[in-house]
Parts: C-alpha cells; sequence; structure tokens
C-alpha cells in the first residue's frame, strides 16, 4: 500500500523526500497501531453482556471465590431487570421482589431478611450488584467453610451483639420449625443444650471463634450454606 502511495506521488508530480517517506511510514503504522488496539478493546467490552470490562471482570474474580462463568452469568440475569438493558450499574440497588427473582433459592428461606440486611452494603433491604456477587460468593461451594461461618454467624447474631445468646437461639428455633414449639420452656431447654456444647468459655453466648469451631465439626455445613447462580 505504502510503495501504490509512493508512485502515485510521483505520478502526480508530487515531490516526495526520503524523510518525508519515512515519516510517513511511522505516522502509517502508528495509525493501524492505535486502531489496533481499539478494535480490541471494543471486542473485549462487547464479548461481554451489560458492556461489562475484562479488567472489571478480573477486578471480580481476584475478590471473591465464584469462577468466570458464575460472575458471567449472574450479570446476564442482572441485566434483564436492570433499568439500564445495555450497560450494568453495579450500584443500582434493587427490592426484595427483584433479588428473589435473580436468586430464588432465597424465597423460601427462613433467614431471607436477615441474609439481605448482613450482605446489603447499605443496610437498606436492598441489594446492589456487588452486593449479590458477595452474597454469591460466601455460597458457592469453591468458599471455604471458616470464611462460611463468619457470614452464618452473622446471620444468627440477630440482636447485633457480637455473640449469639439464648435469645438468639430462641428465634433459630422459630425460624426453622415455623414457631411449631410453642413452649419457651422447650426452647430455653433447646438453647441450654447448644450453649453447653459450644460456648466453651461458660460465658453464657457463643462468640464467633466458639461458632467457627462449632461449625468446622459439622461436615455438612458447607452444602447447606450455599446455592449455586
Amino acid at each position: 500500500m505504502i510503495y501504490h502511495i509512493a508512485i502515485n506521488c510521483r505520478f502526480n508530480h508530487i515531490p516526495l523526500s526520503t524523510d518525508k517517506i519515512k515519516a510517513f511510514i511511522v505516522a502509517f503504522q502508528q495509525y493501524h497501531i492505535c486502531l489496533y488496539r481499539a478494535c480490541f478493546t471494543m471486542g473485549l467490552t462487547s464479548s461481554l453482556p451489560g458492556r461489562l470490562t475484562e479488567e472489571l471482570l478480573e477486578d471480580y474474580l481476584q475478590l471473591t471465590y465464584l469462577t468466570r462463568n458464575d460472575i458471567v452469568k449472574l450479570v446476564k440475569k442482572t441485566m434483564l431487570v436492570s433499568p439500564d438493558y445495555e450497560t450494568l450499574n453495579p450500584h443500582h440497588r434493587y427490592d426484595l421482589d427483584t433479588i428473589i427473582s435473580l436468586l430464588p433459592e432465597l424465597k423460601y428461606n427462613p433467614f431471607r431478611d436477615r441474609i439481605l440486611r448482613i450482605f446489603s452494603s447499605e443496610k437498606d433491604g436492598r441489594l446492589s450488584f456487588e452486593d449479590m456477587l458477595d452474597l454469591c460468593s460466601a455460597m458457592s461451594e469453591n468458599c471455604p467453610y471458616e470464611v462460611k461461618a463468619r457470614w452464618a454467624f452473622q446471620i444468627y447474631d440477630f440482636n447485633g451483639d457480637g455473640s449469639i445468646d439464648a435469645e438468639d437461639i430462641g428465634i433459630m428455633v422459630d425460624r426453622l420449625t415455623n414457631g411449631k414449639i410453642n413452649s419457651e420452656l422447650d426452647k430455653s431447654h433447646i438453647a441450654n443444650v447448644l450453649l453447653k456444647a459450644i460456648n466453651l468459655q461458660k460465658s453464657g453466648s457463643i462468640n464467633q471463634l466458639e461458632f467457627e469451631h462449632a461449625i468446622g465439626k459439622m461436615p455438612d455445613f458447607a452444602s447447606t450454606f450455599s446455592f449455586k447462580i
């Protein structure tokens, strides 16, 4: 192509010095490099849903226990209910009904409200896309049980005092049995049995380390505290 341009210039009696030809070649090469980079970047962006960039996707991969396919799948599902059907807004906050449509596993979970509160960055009962990433990461089969246990501890600490006491256990019993254990005496007995088994420091409530230690002895915990996107 350079050759044809040079021939055309000579044919039309346009003087071209060696320096001018060299300068033209350099400029022409730089133009094609920039064009290639632009096309390459556009290809990366357009190949992902929601105009998600590879750079942001890589950040999500580094910060969660999710796979690339998990994240892309969640982006695709989120885009179906997003206010902007073309570009993902990672900070837009979705209400309960929308979240359940995206993560139907939460619909009948007895701790649904607690899960939404704990994973909500604004503590408003709503989740952003990045909040949902944190939730799905904690529920991922790739998430270590220690990390799952820390999230579970926060969910079961209903009064937010940094420990799980008899009151918290009573609420857990109500939710897990759908209120079928009405007797306060029975609930108190269950709480005392759990505290005796788990509260090694005999403080009257279970701290986070004691909870994690107890969870470590439950082989089914990781599989029950999980769902797939």
